[in-house]
């Protein structure tokens, strides 16, 4: 994995500044190890890293005891190796990047699971989504894996916007929602978020759904500040990048691991 995940990066590493591949790397190391990898858990929903990135977080008291839905998506996956799954993404700007973490996610799920993946990401400007894309290959059934991330929006706009997001032909098994540089900074992201997730359980009773914790430019933001425990008190599973984000030592050495320069 590591192999094949720095020869991606070390193509375009020229072309991007270093934060931009700090965060580029934690987001796929901790996204890879929370979806992909069943056994790395703080407690019962929350999910982070846990080798190699340091988290402060704690797990919450109040979290119910439940297969995290990321798990259980993965251990449905693999005992109907057949049956066609979908995997809806709605987010801000920091999913967005055709290059970024998102992909590089769907490719790892493909991998993991022997199937055909393929995506599409969504035009902010025609509000369609674009050509499929395909992420991988495999002999069993195939992923749809629908990119709804959408630069300068926050959930609401997901909200207002479900039915071209979500269309009705499309039934999601996984819905992920990684929201942090939201236009309205002064709500906390749990209220703004919270809305969605109330509309998304009710249209979609059977999707597992999962938030992602994002660390923008490795800064803490108020917003976010009380999310995961938030998420955790509703039952909802947290990837928490933001808390498995690497001090400047360790961010060195993830850097180096993967053949780059930090200087």
């Amino acid at each position: 994995m590591v192999n094949r995940m720095g020869s991606l990066l070390k193509r375009i590493w020229a072309s991007a500044p270093i934060w931009a591949w700090v965060v580029m790397i934690v987001c796929v190391v901790v996204l890879v190890v929370g979806l992909v990898v069943s056994g790395n858990r703080t407690s019962g929903v929350s999910s982070t890293a846990s080798s190699g990135t340091p988290s402060n977080a704690a797990p919450s008291s109040a979290a119910p005891t439940a297969t995290p839905a990321t798990v259980a998506f993965m251990d449905s996956a693999k005992a109907a190796p057949k049956t066609p799954k979908t995997i809806v993404l709605l987010g801000d700007a920091t999913g967005a990047d055709q290059q970024g973490w998102a992909p590089t996610l769907g490719s790892a799920i493909s991998k993991a699971l022997d199937r055909p993946v393929a995506t599409k990401y969504w035009n902010t400007s025609t509000e369609v989504y674009g050509p499929m894309t395909g992420l991988g290959e495999g002999a069993n059934g195939p992923i749809g894996y629908w990119n709804g991330s959408t630069a300068g929006k926050g959930p609401s706009y997901a909200q207002q916007n479900l039915a071209k997001l979500i269309r009705p032909e499309v039934t999601p098994d996984l819905i992920l929602l990684n929201y942090t540089a939201t236009p309205d900074q002064s709500t906390p992201l749990a209220a703004q978020v919270q809305p969605l997730i109330d509309q998304l359980t009710k249209k979609y009773p059977n999707a597992k759904i999962a938030v992602i914790k994002q660390s923008v430019d490795g800064a803490s933001s108020d917003p976010s500040a009380g999310y995961a425990a938030a998420m955790d008190a509703e039952g909802i599973q947290v990837i928490d990048v933001h808390g498995a984000f690497p001090s400047a030592d360790a961010t060195k050495a993830v850097l180096t691991a993967f053949g780059l320069s930090s200087q």
